[in-house]
């Protein structure tokens, strides 16, 4: 740990003159860590999950919601194998002080969701709280995000060789930095595709509040067939569930896209054409990184990258387009 040789040490522990200052400071630097670590043996970790009200407002399931509920599953997962304990919490992003407040009970802190503050990844790290960020890159801070360009490009490439050439990219604001990493994917696809292809871009707000405006004007245009990519499949789930309420034929008329592969984007009629990321993985990846944030505290963060794959469902399926499979 220290970088020296066994002599090393036994001159410095028998205080003899024969080391520098500096290096001596360093083996004991490294003596004071192995010792913490073993008086911690055997002592479960005081971690803390954390994600914004925000996405527990709006999310239609509990703890954690269709995307974040199997990525805590994953950091339960980790944290209890080792004999950790874990406190799930929720926190108002503009208030920080309040989830700082935690800091003298916790031995590190997973903060779950774009929504996350920069700030305050940034401020629990200073102050020598170990965090992990899911779902959002902060520099300074260990962080476990998605492919989210990649993605996006792959799931719009096929929905056009699916033949629609009139297509929507929709998310709820591009001020979340994966809708916006997501649109930048579907742009590179659309331009790959040539000059035949009508693209653009629509947010319908938190909570989804333009996206009935959007169907309809969809179904004025009568531009068939059209394709809709979301963001994220709740904005797909919602927009097909309007599309069908208006009548509109999905997929001869509307392909409906998503990304994330929620446990509904199978379960609805028809099934949802999405890009499939791995939740359960995210959480195991970011507890397991926390732990060793820990353990080491002068590790310098990373950022991990996952990869996704796209999932071909009915949705986008037109009759008579088999390159779509």
């Amino acid at each position: 740990m220290a970088g020296v040789s066994p002599a090393t040490v036994s001159r410095v522990l028998n205080h003899r003159e024969l080391v520098s200052p500096e290096l001596a400071e360093r083996v004991r630097s490294a003596i004071g860590r192995l010792e913490k670590r073993g008086a911690r043996a055997g002592v479960a970790y005081r971690v803390g999950a954390a994600f914004p009200r925000r996405i527990a407002a709006l999310e239609p399931e509990p703890v954690g919601g269709a995307f974040y509920g199997p990525v805590l599953m994953g950091v339960e997962e980790v944290l209890r194998s080792s004999g950790h304990d874990l406190s799930l919490f929720t926190y108002d992003p503009a208030d920080m002080v309040s989830l700082m407040e935690q800091r003298s009970r916790l031995d590190g802190l997973v903060l779950l969701g774009a929504d996350v503050p920069e700030e305050l990844a940034r401020r629990a790290a200073a102050e020598g709280l170990p965090v992990v960020v899911v779902d959002k890159q902060v520099r300074g801070a260990d962080s476990v995000v998605l492919d989210n360009v990649g993605g996006a490009q792959e799931v719009t490439a096929h929905v056009l060789g699916a033949g629609y050439r009139s297509l929507v990219y929709v998310a709820e604001t591009l001020e979340d930095r994966s809708f916006a990493a997501r649109r930048e994917g579907f742009e590179r696809a659309v331009l790959a595709a040539g000059q035949t292809v009508q693209a653009r871009s629509v947010e319908v707000g938190r909570g989804w509040q333009r996206a009935p405006e959007l169907v309809t004007e969809l179904e004025e245009e009568g531009r068939f067939p059209t394709a809709v990519v979301a963001g994220n499949d709740m904005t797909a789930l919602h927009i097909l569930s309007l599309a069908k309420a208006r009548g509109l034929q999905v997929p001869a008329q509307l392909g409906v896209a998503g990304f994330d592969d929620i446990a509904l984007a199978e379960q609805t009629e028809p099934p949802l054409t999405t890009v499939r990321v791995d939740k359960v993985e995210m959480g195991r990846l970011a507890a397991r990184r926390l732990l060793d944030r820990i353990e080491f505290p002068s590790l310098l963060p990373v950022t991990v990258t996952m990869h996704v794959a796209l999932v071909v469902r009915g949705s986008t399926l037109r009759p008579g387009h088999d390159e779509a499979r």
